[in-house]
């Protein structure tokens, strides 16, 4: 390794205190007792400020680093070898994601000063919720953590950027493997016995993303909720078995494992799991015609989607067409949303959104509050399509306003 790091992203864990021969490990007789596990959620300001009292009487040991660098932990170990070997730039960043537990936020709260004042270290920190004994929890969390452990990476680059996973629970660091082979960056790793620095290469991740868009709405399906496998399709049903590393499977039924969440979050894949946008000529053509409301028409759009998806609007908001009692109820086929105001137009929509395959279907838009009272009470824009839709996706929609 003959590259100068500047940045250093590690996930750290609890081995500062658990370490035969460290010098804060829990075990010393001469050393204080934390007053708490080290595995409980860090739940109160009542924990945090036993945790802050237990290092406050900690800060004598301190001076015991001097002279046992390689008794503090495996992550301070990595850092002072990085040092030591003319490997760590100056004033470097470094990167630390830990539990939300008490192990996790003492360690930080350690490692942060001896990074601070023996490196000149700007140090930033991620909490991560883990719940290891909650499989259907732990599958949420570690996509989101993944996708934390992403953004953190890409704020350098492989050349400059140390990644070492070493710490935390065993799924932190065996998926911080996976997230950085995707990105291409190296997994360091320290043979902590011997302090012998090694480099793990990334392995190549590639996927057909022409192939994976033919299940969309079967990806979709897994992201939401588990999904029966003898209710899908043969080749729904080849292409779990193709892709087996995007999904977690057990007794007949799939979803997506943390991988998958992660993959198709990412840029390049994004648009899969992003609302898909649905317009009738009339839309089109009023957005076209109407430039500077556009990004009201957006904007609006956009919120309707949340609400829906929230579950939380009123439904005198995303069922207005119950307000006028002149409608056919038999006929109607679009939900009148009644949206915002901008100060100078208000803004409705005839629509249909479809949860499953989340594609709304705008089908009548009005920004004149007059003109919609009269058109909607007759049913138009109600009763049926007033076109076919065209497909925009949101990345389209949604580009001017970001």
């Amino acid at each position: 390794m003959s590259n100068m790091y500047h940045t250093v992203v590690l996930t750290a864990g609890i081995s500062m205190f658990v370490g035969r021969n460290n010098v804060f490990a829990i075990h010393r007789e001469d050393l204080p007792k934390i007053p708490v596990s080290l595995q409980d959620r860090l739940s109160t300001q009542e924990i945090q400020g036993q945790i802050d009292d237990w290092i406050d009487k900690l800060k004598p040991f301190f001076e015991q680093i001097k002279e046992n660098h390689s008794r503090v932990s495996a992550e301070y170990s990595m850092v002072h070898t990085l040092k030591n070997q003319g490997k760590l730039g100056d004033r470097p960043l470094i990167i630390m994601f830990v539990t939300n537990t008490v192990g996790g936020y003492a360690g930080e709260k350690i490692h942060r000063e001896l990074f601070e004042k023996q490196f000149q270290a700007d140090v930033k920190v991620f909490y991560v919720d883990i719940h290891v004994d909650h499989p259907e929890d732990l599958n949420r969390e570690i996509g989101e953590y993944m996708k934390k452990l992403a953004e953190a990476l890409e704020a350098g680059e492989p050349n400059t950027t140390c990644f070492a996973p070493i710490g935390g629970y065993k799924v932190m660091t065996s998926f911080g493997y996976i997230v950085g082979s995707f990105l291409g960056y190296p997994t360091a790793y320290l043979h902590e016995d011997h302090q012998i620095l090694h480099e793990i290469p990334p392995v190549p991740i590639q996927i057909d993303l022409e192939q994976i868009e033919h299940y969309t709405s079967l990806l979709r399906q897994c992201q939401a909720d588990y999904v029966e496998i003898d209710n899908l399709g043969y080749d729904e049903k080849q292409f779990i078995k193709q892709f087996q590393s995007l999904f977690y499977v057990e007794d007949g039924w799939a979803c997506l494992n943390p991988f998958g969440r992660f993959l198709f979050e990412r840029t390049k894949y994004k648009h899969i799991f992003e609302t898909k946008y649905l317009v009738s000529d009339q839309v089109r053509s009023f957005m076209k015609t109407s430039n500077p409301q556009s990004l009201f028409i957006k904007q609006q759009m956009r919120e309707l989607v949340k609400k829906l998806q929230s579950g939380e609007a009123r439904q005198n908001e995303i069922r207005h067409e119950l307000d006028f009692a002149t409608l056919e109820r038999d006929k109607i086929q679009f939900h009148l949303y009644k949206g915002a105001s901008n100060g100078r137009h208000v803004f409705r929509l005839a629509y249909r959104y479809d949860d499953k395959d989340d594609v709304l279907y705008a089908n009548y838009v009005w920004l004149d509050h007059n003109r919609y009272e009269r058109e909607a009470s007759v049913g138009k824009g109600l009763y049926h399509p007033v076109s076919e839709f065209t497909d925009i996706a949101e990345r389209e929609v949604m580009s001017k306003e970001r």
